[in-house]
């Protein structure tokens, strides 16, 4: 489709009407011409009535937004869908609960053209609500740590990726087809086209003064820990892909099944602890845990420890689901079964 508009925000959404709309008011304040972008919803099957709020929160802003609605079939292909029916020069992706400042779409505009041919990635905060508690603290300062180690210098390469805050020419996404749609979970499509892009020659550029907020769900230890088990799942199928190309194969092989061939004792011991852990009494030992070093040691490392733990189990459920439902091997290696 012939760009007719200078971008296109493309927002995918299911069930979360609420932080939808957040979004779509936050984007609705952006210090840009309305008559130079547009925002696609792309309502991915959802139960609630996704339409009427699009139209209120466009009625509301001005701003030129409208909804498609297709059946259940995950952020990847809600996106492609979105990225189909753009008018704008560039792509802005972000998700449903997105809170974006007033020179967001100006910033990311001005970065593709200051770095022709490169795509940025801006950064994703989280609101101060969350650091009221040890849990909320530990989990930001794990994302932090993306920013804290490239994002002091100003705009960067880099070998990160995400698709809650991107942006590329619409032509690029067209060349390459778009994101892969076996990826129905929300995790690693981006990290995949990011793949392919680089492969092709491609720089990805953080950008760290494109701030966006994120309006997160997974605010307690164990929706984070659920989060974390559906990432693991959708990095076998990156694994599969790409074996140790992979940003998470070191992961997945720590989570697999005792290759007795190549694992160390080391390794053999802690896939074992893992196995124990993971299964529910084991589970409701590390939450145990976890709550009684926020009662009596908040912050301190072992509380900082048995969150580590509680999420370690948790990626290792979701590894071995994932080696079950896409398989154990992948063109460069295999793991037992």
């Amino acid at each position: 489709m012939e760009a007719t508009m200078d971008v296109s925000v493309v927002v995918p959404t299911y069930d979360r009407g609420a932080a939808l709309a957040e979004t779509l008011a936050a984007l609705g304040r952006c210090d840009y011409a309305a008559d130079r972008w547009e925002a696609i919803v792309v309502d991915d099957g959802s139960n609630e009535d996704i339409g009427a709020i699009v139209e209120r929160e466009s009625e509301r802003s001005g701003v030129r937004v409208s909804c498609l609605r297709q059946e259940n079939s995950g952020p990847a292909a809600a996106r492609n869908r979105g990225a189909s029916e753009a008018r704008g020069e560039f792509l802005i992706f972000i998700d449903n609960d997105i809170i974006v400042e007033r020179d967001f779409l100006r910033r990311h505009i001005e970065t593709l053209r200051a770095h022709t041919g490169c795509w940025v990635v801006g950064r994703v905060v989280h609101p101060q609500e969350l650091r009221r508690t040890p849990f909320g603290r530990y989990r930001d300062a794990l994302w932090e740590a993306f920013n804290d180690a490239e994002g002091r210098n100003g705009v960067v390469e880099t070998g990160g990726i995400t698709a809650a805050n991107l942006s590329l020419p619409a032509a690029d996404f067209a060349r390459f087809g778009g994101f892969d749609e076996r990826f129905t979970i929300a995790s690693c499509e981006d990290w995949e086209l990011g793949l392919r892009a680089r492969s092709a020659g491609v720089r990805v550029m953080y950008d760290p003064g494109i701030v966006a907020l994120h309006n997160d769900w997974a605010v307690s230890l164990e929706r984070f820990c659920e989060r974390q088990r559906l990432y693991s799942i959708s990095d076998v199928l990156l694994w599969r892909e790409y074996g140790d190309a992979s940003p998470r194969a070191g992961m997945v092989r720590e989570n697999s099944p005792v290759d007795w061939r190549r694992d160390g004792t080391r390794l053999i011991a802690k896939k074992a602890v893992k196995r124990m852990l993971a299964a529910r009494p084991g589970r409701d030992l590390v939450r145990l845990w976890c709550r009684l070093t926020e009662m009596l040691m908040p912050d301190s490392g072992w509380n900082r420890r048995a969150y580590d733990v509680a999420v370690a189990a948790a990626i290792f459920e979701g590894v071995r689901e994932g080696l079950r439902r896409y398989g154990a091997s992948s063109d460069k290696q295999q793991f037992p079964v």
